[in-house]
């Protein structure tokens, strides 16, 4: 019954005319999207739609087509052909070059499919209708497109102007609705005594950066974590494309927007998180820092006593530092090294670096350190936590037995000691022979 209420209103909102197109070409569809073998499904309906209004003596405007199609898809298969990948729990990415050449990530490798649209008419149909879905456009002006198809699927696409062939669709899919750190332990990210590490860090009010590359896992972690923020904070995230949602009652969210096509009315992350200063908030969840002005806004509203949880492109926590570092001098140009690193160091307390590992093909947990502070000119690192795949089965190495934040975690509610744990922690058993059984069957 609320299907049907939903549908209702979606076709209320059409007009009479349309309306009657649309009930038209429902009527002569017995299929769904997806169920027969279906290179040919937007043509089909294409058809319906031109045979529908053809019938009824009416011409449809592109826009009007478009949105009739909308609909109609809409009682099938969102994604239409691609849809098996969608649903497939493997898969992480889907990388589309061309109407013919569709490929997969899955653990970092892609793999190209057998799945291919009917022609580059209807590939650049599927693609419009996507952004459409995703509140996003392209253009020739306007050439690069993000968006989200619900909270799980982020959609981006670059058009064909600037392409060999064209146009490139990437689409992310967050394999978690809502994530926790129970869910992370149960999929082998890390093991228990480390996340109850970071939550502690977390709980006592210090910044973690997440540094990883494309697809290991960072924006999932982050959002594990910040469940860990205490209910009694103010709590605000930034993102160009709202991928992070919480569970906190005290929670808002500010999204990026680009220039439009005029030129005007971009909003940067950096002016958000300026804002962010004057909006009575404790912590500050940035998705991640992509520019110098960003990078300096960050550091900046942490080191002035905010809370902060980020991420960042690199493959160790060196590369997240210097990265910190380039990006910093590229907005304060006079400034030396020495002050760079102890800007990075007084705005971020805790960097952990995730990573697939190459044995098992599963995003890890590899390394976490503490930063600070400087010491001969050189931005000290207190290595807590190094993951090794030994014997084989994955395993982390208590590299710090003392912290920084020593006596604030101990000293918190829910009190922490590194102290107490073994020298190697590994993942719960379950866990472990569930990893086990899968590796011997590939």
């Amino acid at each position: 019954m609320s299907d049907l209420l939903s549908d209702a209103r979606k076709t209320a909102q059409l007009s009479p005319v349309l309306a009657q197109v649309l009930a038209e070409a429902r009527r002569t569809i017995s299929w769904r999207i997806g169920s027969e073998s279906d290179a040919r499904s937007d043509i089909d309906l294409l058809a319906r739609v031109q045979d529908a209004a053809a019938s009824i003596g009416v011409t449809l405007s592109a826009f009007e087509r478009d949105e009739l199609l909308i609909h109609l898809e809409s009682d099938g298969h969102v994604f239409g052909i691609i849809q098996p990948l969608i649903e497939d729990s493997r898969v992480s990415d889907v990388i589309i070059a061309g109407f013919s050449k569709i490929a997969v990530q899955q653990g970092r490798k892609t793999v190209k499919t057998q799945i291919r649209f009917a022609d580059q008419r209807s590939y650049e149909a599927f693609v419009e209708r996507m952004l459409h879905r995703a509140g996003a456009s392209y253009s020739t002006k306007q050439p690069i497109a993000d968006g989200m198809i619900g909270p799980l699927v982020r959609i981006h696409a670059i058009h064909r102007s600037l392409c060999d062939d064209g146009p490139y669709v990437t689409i992310r899919i967050n394999r978690f609705t809502s994530v926790g750190v129970t869910d992370l332990i149960r999929v082998g990210m890390a093991p228990v005594p480390l996340f109850e590490y970071l939550q502690a860090v977390i709980g006592i009010g210090k910044t973690i950066l997440v540094v990883g590359e494309v697809g290991t896992g960072k924006t999932t972690l982050a959002r594990a974590l910040a469940a860990a923020i205490p209910e009694d904070e103010s709590v605000l995230v930034i993102e160009d494309t709202p991928e992070i949602r919480l569970d906190h009652p005290h929670v808002r969210y500010v999204t990026t927007r680009d220039e439009n096509l005029e030129g005007v009315g971009k909003v940067s992350p950096a002016q958000c998180i300026r804002a962010g200063m004057r909006m009575a908030m404790n912590r500050v969840i940035f998705g991640e820092i992509r520019d110098a002005e960003a990078a300096e806004a960050f550091v900046d509203v942490c080191a002035s006593g905010h809370s902060g949880l980020s991420t960042i492109h690199g493959r160790s926590a060196l590369d997240a530092v210097t990265r910190l570092e380039l990006l910093l001098s590229r907005v304060q140009r006079n400034a030396d090294r020495a002050l760079l690193g102890a800007q990075v160091a007084t705005a971020v307390q805790v960097v952990v670096v995730v990573d697939v590992c190459k044995f098992s093909r599963i995003r890890r947990v590899i390394d976490v350190r503490e930063l600070g502070p400087i010491a001969d000119g050189v931005l000290r690192q207190r290595q807590i936590f190094s993951y090794q795949f030994a014997d084989g089965r994955p395993q982390w190495m208590v590299s710090g037995r003392v912290s920084a934040f020593k006596e604030a975690m101990e000293g918190a509610s829910n009190g922490f000691s590194l102290a107490s744990i073994p020298d190697r922690v590994e993942l719960p058993l379950e866990v472990s022979y569930r990893e086990a059984a899968v590796s011997v069957r590939r």
